[in-house]
């Protein structure tokens, strides 16, 4: 089981961004089977170019839960899951620091649609979100927003099941578990 995440966060200073909204598909490998999408209070500012980025504004995050108030579903969806995320470290670096602040340890097996793309696509231009589903005729709605982007992640992990011919990804799961 799969969770399928993305992140849209304040920016800012390493380790001192909130997060702003989540979103999260509980993936088998061939249904979603969950989801949770919110908005978030992170209770700092949004950076202006975050703002224009994401069109998240501080005013729509006014009344939003603080990630304290969501924190019990995000560790019930992502429960015996493993989190898969493009750029998985940057998403559960987040994670891990908003649950550090409420004292606890998030851990989690990873799977990064970046580094397995490289290897399951490889000799694309680009293998960033936007320009990487563009090429492999994945539509995309919601462009740098959770529920957007973490939808195009889901669609380009079918891909990636698919072309996984090798076990790249089974192999990538055992390395995790052996560690």
């Amino acid at each position: 089981m799969f969770s399928i995440l993305d992140l849209e966060t304040t920016g800012g200073k390493f380790n001192e961004e909130g997060i702003t909204e989540i979103a999260i598909y509980k993936f088998d490998g061939i249904n979603i089977v969950d989801q949770f999408i919110s908005l978030l209070n992170p209770e700092i500012l949004i950076q202006p170019y975050v703002q224009q980025l994401t069109g998240i504004s501080n005013k729509m995050l006014l009344k939003a839960p603080k990630f304290y108030e969501v924190c019990k579903r995000v560790l019930e969806i992502t429960d015996n899951t493993i989190l898969v995320a493009h750029n998985v470290s940057f998403d559960y670096r987040m994670l891990k620091v908003a649950f550090n602040r409420l004292g606890y340890q998030f851990n989690i097996p990873q799977l990064c649609t970046v580094k397995l793309s490289k290897i399951l696509i490889p000799d694309k231009d680009s293998y960033k979100l936007g320009k990487l589903v563009k090429s492999l005729g994945i539509s995309i709605s919601n462009r740098h927003r959770a529920a957007g982007d973490a939808m195009a992640t889901v669609e380009l992990f079918k891909l990636l099941l698919k072309k996984d011919k090798n076990n790249e990804i089974l192999n990538k799961i055992i390395e995790q578990e052996n560690n």
